[in-house]
């Protein structure tokens, strides 16, 4: 029998070779800070070269030159709209491409980019106070001054590419990025479906990532939570999912959720207890100190109102969990292990009659079971 093959449209796309003066940062880029998103391409390069160490890049492209297995993504900006897709064999869009006007935003290679127009550039050095870095040989400076790239027409036709790419390929983005990044292109009017069918998400990963953004969005907005933290450990907000929905209000299908309102209003103040929980809150602590914790404990006590309750009051969360089954199997188990307690102690006691400290203990257990007759029997 012949076997059928499944038809897959595939668009070659040559890389072309674009000067870096028509080479622009990504103001939406996803790794950015929220804060650094939208600035202009002086600002953004300064956070570039600020926070994502492009010292190293600078000697690799200072000494190898630019490797062209490793094209940028571009997009063209103000792309006529005749041009509804990217047509290579089109001579007029050829043109438009080639026209020394055009000029393309990197979604793709930043720090590539970024290094190579800071090497370029003495002035800009010399404004960041870059002092170390190599000095460019003519030939090197002439390898970089053009940059292989691949160019797609528009940012929903890179989704297939970065998600394979950043969301679950070799070259993975933190898990807020990630998430930033798909909120990026639901806002772009994509839908979340053609989004995961496209990067192979069979597990939804997607769509929870997506939610635990918009959640994060709600917690800044309507509870003025600062979200900075939960940011740099976002993998806890979303691991929590696993058995908090219910807690937050929320349905049991990721597919039902609402994604302009995750969490009801009416949930509000549970799910500022679980961020409190997850990541502190006004200089209070986090009770989470490593992701078991969250699968172990607190997904245990937050669905528990008796152990919900303790936790509140006390903010001990190991503790908290003995209630998970009930304040009444809290007290049997305490008392049976104090009693087991108490029956080792029995039997060596008499070897430590005349020391006080072991009289003065002894003497408060006997109070405490005293209290505990009195108010067992009243």
């Amino acid at each position: 029998m012949t076997k059928k093959t499944t038809e897959v449209a595939v668009s070659r796309r040559p890389p072309l070779y674009i000067p870096v003066s028509r080479l622009f940062l990504d103001p939406e880029n996803p790794r950015l800070p929220k804060e650094a998103q939208g600035k202009s391409e002086g600002e953004l390069l300064e956070v570039l070269f600020r926070r994502f160490n492009l010292e190293e890049l600078a000697y690799s492209m200072a000494e190898n030159g630019y490797f062209d297995e490793e094209p940028l993504v571009v997009i063209p900006q103000q792309l006529p709209k005749k041009f509804k897709k990217v047509e290579p064999d089109n001579p007029e869009y050829v043109k438009f491409i080639g026209d020394e006007r055009t000029k393309f935003t990197v979604v793709e290679g930043n720090r590539r980019v970024a290094a190579a127009k800071l090497l370029l550039d003495q002035g800009l050095r010399k404004k960041f106070g870059i002092k170390t870095w190599p000095k460019l040989s003519k030939a090197v400076a002439g390898n970089i001054s053009q940059l292989p790239a691949i160019v797609y027409s528009k940012r929903r036709e890179v989704v297939s590419y970065l998600g394979v790419r950043h969301l679950i390929g070799i070259q993975k983005w933190e898990s807020y990025a990630k998430a930033r990044y798909i909120d990026s292109m639901a806002e772009s009017g994509a839908d979340l479906d053609d989004i995961q069918a496209k990067i192979g998400d069979r597990k939804n990963a997607t769509r929870l990532s997506y939610i635990c953004y918009k959640i994060l969005e709600q917690a800044k907005d309507i509870l003025g939570y600062d979200i900075t933290k939960a940011q740099n450990n976002f993998s806890f907000l979303i691991l929590s999912m696993g058995g908090l929905r219910n807690f937050l209000g929320m349905p049991r299908k990721l597919s039902e959720v609402d994604y302009n309102e995750p969490v009801p209003k009416d949930k509000m103040e549970n799910l500022h207890f679980l961020l409190s929980c997850l990541y502190g809150d006004k200089g209070s602590d986090p009770l989470i100190e490593e992701s078991r914790d969250i699968t172990d404990y607190l997904k245990w006590v937050l669905n528990s109102d008796e152990a919900y309750e303790y936790l509140k009051e006390t903010g001990d969360l190991k503790e908290a969990y003995e209630y998970t089954a009930g304040e009444e199997t809290y007290l049997h188990k305490a008392l049976a292990t104090a009693n087991k307690k108490l029956d080792l102690v029995l039997g060596k006691v008499h070897r430590h009659r005349d020391k006080p400290n072991i009289r003065e203990e002894i003497e408060k257990a006997s109070q405490t079971i005293e209290e505990l007759l009195k108010r067992i029997n009243n």
